[in-house]
């Protein structure tokens, strides 16, 4: 669907706003089932301003996944410049990755990513561009050495989805978890033995990959 006749022909400061704001709305929810009208009312706007911002809901759900993606790109582009050792840029890419902030953007990514698969707008090529994006940076990071970068990043991602499995981790701190009583103690307990598994995990990788 094409935008309608007099929709902004380049991007405006509300239009960034509403497109920062739809994807920390979308972070907290689904957004394979996202709808116009609830959306609107959750970032204090209306359809009739995000049809006229953007065209269709296809649209804005295209640059909602290009944002998720731009942001794991400068991750590792940002990784790349003040990490030292490929070991070291990966461990700093890691940390970042995993930090309990970007867990809704990282559930954003992989629900577009897994929608990809559909073959249908708006995440018709969202898969392919996110490895057309992430392998020249990895090649750089594991030049001279004798790791493959597809393997690194099928290694890390599918260690970030694991991550994501458990949906307690990384809420809240030990203290928090410890003063919990019954339950909620014990399901702190398992998240952090759950996200500890993960992170040694890849620590046990960079050893295999990178000694």
């Amino acid at each position: 669907m094409s935008a309608p006749a007099n929709a902004p022909s380049r991007p405006s400061p509300r239009r960034e706003e509403i497109l920062a704001a739809t994807v920390r709305y979308v972070a907290e929810h689904n957004v394979s089932d996202l709808s116009l009208r609830p959306l609107a009312a959750g970032i204090g706007s209306s359809p009739r301003v995000l049809l006229y911002l953007f065209g269709s809901k296809e649209q804005l759900v295209r640059e909602v996944l290009a944002v998720g993606r731009s942001e794991q790109l400068a991750l590792l582009e940002r990784s790349e410049v003040e990490g030292g050792s490929a070991r070291e840029t990966l461990e700093l890419l890691w940390e970042w990755l995993t930090a309990p902030e970007r867990r809704g953007a990282l559930r954003l990514f992989f629900e577009g990513y897994v929608r990809a698969f559909d073959h249908s707008e708006p995440w018709l090529d969202f898969g392919t561009a996110s490895l057309d994006e992430w392998l020249p940076p990895l090649e750089r990071v594991l030049d001279g050495t004798r790791a493959n970068p597809t393997v690194v990043l099928a290694v890390l991602r599918g260690l970030l989805l694991d991550l994501l499995a458990d949906a307690g981790e990384g809420e809240g701190d030990g203290a928090d978890a410890d003063a919990g009583e019954g339950s909620d103690a014990g399901e702190g307990s398992r998240s952090r033995a759950h996200a500890e598994r993960v992170h040694a995990a890849w620590r046990a990788f960079l050893d295999a990959t990178l000694a």
